[in-house]
């Protein structure tokens, strides 16, 4: 009876809000209005800190809002950062504040000041800075160039990407010119042949010629900004004007950490069936667990441990992290090793890195292959990504496995490479979703009893 007087109340409430919402929709239509909803953002001017960080592998760019008093950033690195103006918006979807570039993107000018204890130690000034990629733009490595030798790297660039384009002008109007010799060539074959002649034909047919290759490498424009490179431990920034006084809403906290552990080894796995949905693997102590017959592609990396907080308020200031854990963080892939396979306590394989390509296979089913990489079948592509293949069949026992690493031309497995894999069968699996909804039918029954009791 209980039950049935609340399901009562509940029902009375909700038509009384469903009426009163109809009521207040028709005079406004009476009345020539629509109901309107606003889902525009507030903006707000502010200012606030953008910058490129070091994260331990590349570098970052991020911002700071006003909402956070603290900056954090890796010790001993260089790491480029600016005040700027610009408009601050809170986004419900991310719970976070976004910042509106476009609209307002205004330097401060000034000096940035370093505080220690209360004291300024650096006054710095701003200096100009790029981010050189050596592997091209989408490269997982950046490297940090300030002052003289970031203006000369950006000229080497530029130098480099004028001579690619000079040479595919000269490209095309070398495609011009094969065209017409190729033209020329099938006039002259067909001459030849409708006049009787035959055999092989003394003629020489014209090279297709080869387009040239960009940079392998990008530089990003030079801009100004305050470069800080600093040892572990508690600072304070803020920015003194020209006219000597502090800007406001400049002062912000400055904590710099370094890592707890280096060169551990990690390893990004690539899951043959799912390889956008890259996973990792990098405490020692981790096992992988691996169902049926799967294909895995291994990337070793050197990688650095740090204070999960610290790290993750580097790479976003709005992120929520604790400070009693620690995470492992990719540094330097590893390479010229080789991925040994251990089952039952004999080499199974030895496994060297190769480059690989993902192609979409057409139709409605969007699936894909991976198949191994070379440039005699794929002249125009670049590689989607390069790996230890290692293939598991449903054949293997459930055992254990191991994989070591092992520098080419020696006979010693590198220290922390060593992993385990477990081979997971899927026979009578239906069981498990027996087990799983057990509870449930008890629940169930339970509820049903103590139901019926109250009636």
């Amino acid at each position: 009876m209980r039950l049935k007087g609340v399901f009562s109340i509940l029902t009375i409430f909700s038509l009384i809000l469903v009426s009163t919402t109809v009521v207040l929709a028709q005079e406004q239509e009476k009345k020539g209005k629509q109901p309107q909803v606003s889902t525009a953002p507030v903006l707000q001017e502010q200012l606030v800190y953008s910058w490129n960080v070091f994260d331990g592998k590349t570098y970052t760019a991020g911002f700071i809002p006003k909402s956070e008093d603290t900056i954090y950033l890796i010790a001993n690195k260089d790491n480029a950062i600016s005040a700027k103006k610009t408009l601050v918006y809170f986004w419900p979807i991310t719970g976070k504040y976004m910042a509106g570039w476009k609209t307002l993107n205004e330097d401060v000018d000034g000096t940035l000041e370093i505080l220690k204890d209360g004291k300024v130690i650096k006054r710095l000034k701003k200096e100009d800075n790029v981010l050189y990629y050596p592997e091209g733009y989408w490269g997982e490595k950046a490297l940090f160039y300030k002052d003289e030798e970031a203006r000369k790297q950006y000229k080497k660039y530029k130098k480099a990407l004028d001579d690619y384009y000079n040479a595919l002008k000269k490209y095309y109007e070398a495609r011009i010119e094969y065209r017409k010799k190729l033209d020329k060539f099938f006039k002259e074959v067909k001459k030849r042949r409708e006049a009787g002649e035959k055999g092989p034909l003394n003629i020489e047919i014209p090279k297709e010629p080869q387009p040239p290759k960009g940079p392998n490498f990008y530089v990003t424009e030079p801009k100004k900004d305050y470069i800080i490179n600093l040892p572990p431990g508690k600072y304070r920034i803020r920015v003194r004007a020209r006219d000597k006084t502090i800007v406001e809403g400049s002062e912000k906290n400055l904590f710099v950490f370094t890592s707890r552990r280096t060169r551990g080894v990690g390893y990004e796995i690539i899951p043959g069936n799912r390889w956008t949905k890259k996973e990792q693997c990098n405490d020692p102590a981790s096992i992988i667990y691996a169902a049926g017959k799967n294909v895995l592609y291994f990337r070793p990396y050197f990688q650095d441990e740090y204070n999960e907080l610290y790290h993750n308020k580097l790479m976003d200031p709005q992120n929520t992290g604790r400070v009693e854990n620690w995470k492992w963080v990719h540094t330097d892939p590893i390479k010229d090793v080789i991925l040994l396979f251990y089952g039952r306590g004999n080499l199974l394989s030895k496994i060297v890195e190769k480059p690989y390509i993902v192609q979409q296979i057409p139709g409605p089913e969007l699936g894909y292959n991976i198949l191994e990489y070379n440039k005699k079948d794929f002249p125009y592509k670049h590689p989607t990504f390069s790996g230890y293949q290692l293939v598991l069949t449903e054949k293997l026992p459930r055992e254990g496995y191991l994989i070591y690493l092992e520098k080419k031309g020696e006979s010693t497995t590198m220290p922390k490479s060593k992993r385990e894999i477990r081979i997971v069968k899927k026979e009578n699996a239906n069981f498990l979703y027996c087990l799983s909804i057990f509870p449930l039918v008890v629940g169930g029954i339970i509820f049903v009893t103590r139901w019926r009791r109250l009636r």
